[in-house]
């Protein structure tokens, strides 16, 4: 889901390497002019994580910003079409490879997960990635955005923004 979106800021959106080809780019900057930047958040651990969305632009568009960023995170319980999905799996396989180029960062990722799983180790990585399924994403991305969501607003007009219970309900 992190690399389905992706990342994108007004003064650098697209290129090759980039992912001009992610949601935050195709869906958002290109899109809507007052989209100064997106991205996806993503931090997880072994027994919970964080996932969202940041969507930065002028303070006057609050609340359209707010509706895109929901919009998008509810997209990820649809259909995803093959090439884009192929293409965040590969974007993902790639940024893990080149993240254990080093050997100090492969021993330490191995063990790592020794420690938390058990016996996973970096060589599994790509074909867990592969197997990954538009209906795995759908099926995720629905329970995840069935809790309380954590929101964040800062700025000028958030007043203008829905309140957590409101965003809570859209996403539902």
């Amino acid at each position: 889901m992190n690399q389905l979106i992706g990342s994108a800021q007004a003064f650098s959106s697209g290129g090759p390497g980039k992912g001009m080809h992610c949601r935050a780019i195709t869906n958002l900057m290109q899109k809507n002019n007052f989209v100064d930047g997106a991205s996806a958040i993503n931090s997880h651990f072994s027994d919970s994580g964080l996932f969202g969305i940041t969507i930065e632009g002028s303070g006057s568009h609050s609340q359209d910003l707010m509706m895109l960023a929901i919009e998008e995170l509810n997209q990820l319980k649809e259909s995803i079409d093959d090439v884009e999905l192929n293409r965040a799996k590969n974007i993902l396989k790639m940024n893990v490879l080149m993240a254990m180029e080093r050997t100090d960062d492969r021993l330490e990722e191995i063990a790592r997960n020794f420690m938390t799983y058990g016996d996973l180790t970096f060589h599994q990585y790509c074909s867990k990635i592969d197997a990954v399924t538009s209906a795995d994403i759908n099926r995720v991305a629905t329970k995840l955005l069935a809790g309380k969501p954590t929101m964040l607003v800062t700025g000028g007009a958030i007043n203008m923004v829905s309140s957590a219970a409101d965003v809570s309900r859209q996403l539902n």
